[in-house]
């Protein structure tokens, strides 16, 4: 599957520089211009005003995919077991349990350990561009070595 184009290449102009013209002796004026990848064809959301008015008219699973957002760290990461995530959000186990799980197979969050969970930056990032660019690049290391695993695992199971 082709990935969608997520940047593009914008000029800058920085400043102005002069330089002497070995060959004549002349100063010239220069543009100085750099180079930056920028983010596009994305919206923006504010994240707060989504969640009180989902969490009007949401269900309990919403409510809880919403708390997860609320509850990162700047590594876009949860790190709580089921059942703190169950006494913390007031949302019951079993729904927390059910509701993880679909959102894992949706590939909107992964299990990087027994109790740790990374969200798809590439669905929900809060950060820099830098910072995002890291987690994704954890996010698709922790996504092959799952990969690997299974794939194991299966062998073992045949």
């Amino acid at each position: 599957m082709a990935r969608k184009q997520n940047t593009t290449k914008k000029v800058k102009v920085v400043g102005h520089v002069e330089y002497v013209n070995q060959a004549t002796g002349e100063v010239e004026d220069f543009q100085v211009v750099r180079m930056e990848d920028r983010d596009f064809d994305f919206h923006k959301i504010w994240l707060g005003h989504v969640i009180n008015s989902l969490d009007l008219i949401g269900n309990q699973k919403t409510k809880l995919a919403f708390w997860i957002l609320d509850n990162l760290d700047s590594e876009n990461k949860l790190t709580m077991t089921y059942r703190q995530i169950a006494d913390k959000s007031g949302i019951s186990l079993e729904t927390v349990r059910i509701t993880m799980q679909a959102l894992i197979d949706s590939n909107f969050i992964q299990r990087v350990n027994m109790g740790v969970y990374r969200v798809n930056p590439e669905t929900v990032f809060k950060g820099s561009r830098g910072g995002r660019l890291n987690v994704l690049y954890q996010y698709e290391n922790t996504s092959l070595e799952n990969e690997k695993s299974q794939k194991f695992k299966n062998k073992e199971n045949q």
